[in-house]
């Protein structure tokens, strides 16, 4: 068996086990990205969205289009469940914050009270945030990025912005955390808040898309969940069209559908494992029939048929395990240069590349128990006669 023939045959193997490293190494990367930003909302929060969530539909679209169920009476409603220290509206609007012709195109507008900033507390650049006086007060505060597509290096305190073409003054500027993520700050460097009653006032809707409770410190949210759920069943008058999550269960709901798609990922990479052991096979087949003479003498001297059942076998494992610290070794290194190249952060654990050198040897075994069953079996009679 020349090494050509080995290397050829051991690179089918890392092209497997490459792309197995670099795509199970990214869903633990965005998994850990999530974990960041969801934990960077807050502490002891329970959050209130429209829609109704079960294991069989755990992505209900009233969740995310904007259709909400949510009204003022559930937030009067969670507010008034023992246990509960704060609680914070929100509202989404679409479209973009506008200043002249200079738009924040990704800007994403929130209507919210000053519970949301004691909820999650922001480092103010410039300026301050809003207060419960000025629950009707046409004035907002940007993010970083916003601020800067819209003012340059401008101070944008005091001056207008149109936010979905209604004018609001700007009054602060935050400070968030700008680290490469796939999330960037959980979006929240894209935010421009606004007092949330002068934000329907000026959208003439009085959605609302999300409930925010934070509950105290001593408290569990999972021991109020249930009765924030009650509450708002009775302020919707036994119409349970919402639902009440954790921050862990929204965690798991993400992570759900994470790992449905690196599952189908990992199974349609896993072709390429596949067919590096049909190489590993036909590699050791044809090693079977250039080395019949050695088998023949083996037996010759005393060697039993396990024992040439044996090496064959291990020959075909070598070569995998060969072939997937190659693909280890290329999936390291294309996980460098995502990590470097994009804002995906891979994270390759030794989980990772044991699970791959795994799955590579037991392809490696699956596929050379042929060619070792018929080194095995050949007669040593004939071998020895075989020229």
């Amino acid at each position: 068996m020349t090494p050509r023939r080995t290397l050829l045959s051991g690179s089918g193997m890392a092209v497997g086990v490459a792309a197995i490293v670099v795509l199970v190494s990214l869903g633990k990367g965005v998994q850990h990205d999530v974990t960041q930003q969801v934990e960077s909302l807050g502490v002891n929060l329970v959050i209130v969205l429209p829609g109704r969530l079960s294991p069989e539909n755990p992505f209900n679209p009233m969740s995310f289009i904007g259709l909400s169920t949510l009204r003022e009476s559930d937030i009067e409603a969670v507010r008034r469940v023992p246990g509960v220290r704060r609680v914070a509206p929100i509202m989404f609007v679409a479209g973009g914050a506008q200043r002249g012709n200079r738009w924040a195109d990704a800007a994403l507008i929130l209507g919210t009270t000053p519970e949301w900033f004691q909820m999650r507390p922001h480092t103010l650049r410039a300026g301050r945030l809003f207060t419960p006086a000025e629950a009707e007060a046409f004035v907002c505060v940007l993010g970083p990025y916003p601020a800067q597509q819209l003012f340059g290096d401008e101070n944008p305190l005091g001056k207008r912005v149109l936010l979905n073409g209604k004018p609001f003054t700007v009054i602060g500027v935050t400070s968030e955390d700008t680290s490469r993520s796939i999330l960037g700050s959980a979006g929240f460097e894209f935010a421009v808040y606004a007092p949330i009653r002068a934000l329907q006032k000026a959208m003439g809707s009085n959605q609302i898309h999300r409930i925010i409770a934070q509950t105290a410190p001593d408290v569990d949210p999972k021991q109020l969940q249930r009765a924030i759920k009650l509450a708002v069943l009775h302020s919707h008058g036994g119409s349970e069209d919402f639902s009440v999550l954790t921050q862990e269960e929204l965690l798991e709901r993400i992570f759900m559908l994470l790992q449905i798609v690196s599952v189908a990922l990992t199974g349609i990479t896993s072709i390429a494992l596949i067919v590096g052991g049909i190489g590993v096979m036909n590699v050791m087949l044809m090693s079977v029939t250039e080395r019949v003479r050695e088998i023949g003498i083996r037996k010759a001297v005393g060697a039993h048929p396990r024992d040439i059942f044996w090496q064959f076998l291990l020959e075909a494992l070598l070569i995998a395990l060969v072939g997937g610290l190659m693909g280890v070794l290329v999936g390291w290194g294309a996980c460098l240069a995502i990590d470097y190249a994009t804002v995906l952060s891979p994270r390759v654990e030794l989980s990772t590349v044991a699970l791959a050198l795994f799955v590579c040897g037991t392809v490696g075994l699956v596929f050379g128990v042929l060619p070792a069953y018929r080194a095995a079996k050949r007669d040593p009679v004939e071998a020895l006669r075989h020229e």
